[in-house]
């Protein structure tokens, strides 16, 4: 499926089995929710079961209440559920469900963007965050390859009506453009895999760049990442499928406990979760609520009963 242009809604669909991706986003403020989704890119790596990228003005699209699972892309690099790939920005992904789900949401030098209240069991991590602008893709900001900046000024980004519906694209091309400001990751909960990759600038120094507080996180590696700081700006180490050059922090290390303060680490997940019928059940509905949890619409999610289907699929 392919979403181009503005504004369009796609819901309640259920996608599974296909070679390649379940659906590739362009353009601005499409709502992306209560899907189900799994077992696509059966044939494909390096792909996303919903993927975009390469243009600062897609901005204003939520993908939101789906659920995405069983994920598993063959060759180079795998699959990502929510493929934020190269510089995408002023992205919503908001009260998803990623189960088994590969890696769960990757933000690719983009800016902007929220990741918020969303269920990670069992993500080989479930986040993932690089700034590949100043590492291996700097080339899309020394003129040896322009198209982020040619795309930007055929659309006239920093002109109404781009700039009065997206402030942030006023000055985003004199500002740094290849460092990966602002993007929020707060209210999250996961458990059962790896919480965070960390690749290239963001292996050490992004804390003034990235908020990103206020999610419990119980998987027991907490993060990979360079080993060597003075070695991070190396393009050559954004390799996201080895291990050469990386370290994974586990989540009990008093070193990680103490950076990522913010956040609730523990050694217990903080609930079950049941992948039929989507219920997770918390061990502590209070702590989960003081951290801002809000619980997810998981009756709406999928396949819908209506006047044109009767009967749904066996789960």
């Amino acid at each position: 499926m392919r979403i181009d242009g503005v504004g369009h809604v796609v819901s309640h669909n259920l996608i599974h089995d296909a070679p390649f991706e379940a659906m590739y986003l362009r353009g601005n403020d499409h709502i992306v929710e209560y899907n189900e989704v799994h077992r696509v890119c059966l044939e494909t790596g390096d792909a996303g079961a919903i993927h975009t990228g390469r243009d600062y003005t897609w901005q204003g699209n939520i993908i939101r209440y789906n659920y995405w699972h069983d994920l598993q892309g063959a060759g180079l690099h795998g699959v990502t559920a929510v493929y934020l790939d190269d510089f995408s920005s002023g992205f919503t992904v908001h009260g998803n469900i990623f189960y088994r789900a590969g890696r769960g949401v990757q933000i690719g030098g983009g800016r902007h963007n929220t990741v918020t209240n969303n269920l990670f069991i069992a993500n080989h991590p479930s986040i993932h965050l690089d700034g590949r602008g100043l590492s291996c893709a700097s080339d899309y900001f020394d003129g040896v390859y322009p198209w982020l900046f040619e795309r930007f000024a055929e659309r006239g980004g920093d002109q109404p009506p781009y700039s009065d519906r997206y402030p942030l694209l006023r000055k985003i091309m004199a500002d740094d453009p290849p460092v990966p400001k602002g993007n929020v990751i707060t209210r999250n909960v996961s458990w059962g895999g790896r919480w965070a990759d960390f690749y290239d600038f963001f292996a050490y120094d992004f804390h003034d760049v990235t908020t990103l507080r206020d999610n419990w996180i119980a998987d027991p590696d907490f993060v990979r990442r360079r080993a060597v700081a003075e070695d991070f700006w190396d393009p050559y180490y954004l390799n996201i499928d080895g291990a050469e050059g990386y370290r994974t922090w586990r989540t009990d290390d008093p070193e990680i406990k103490a950076e990522f303060a913010e956040n609730h680490l523990t050694a217990k997940a903080p609930g079950t979760f049941d992948p039929t019928t989507l219920q997770f059940t918390p061990h502590d509905s209070a702590a989960l609520k003081a951290l801002g949890f809000a619980p997810l619409p998981i009756d709406s999610i999928g396949l819908q009963r209506d006047a044109w289907r009767r009967e749904l699929p066996t789960k």
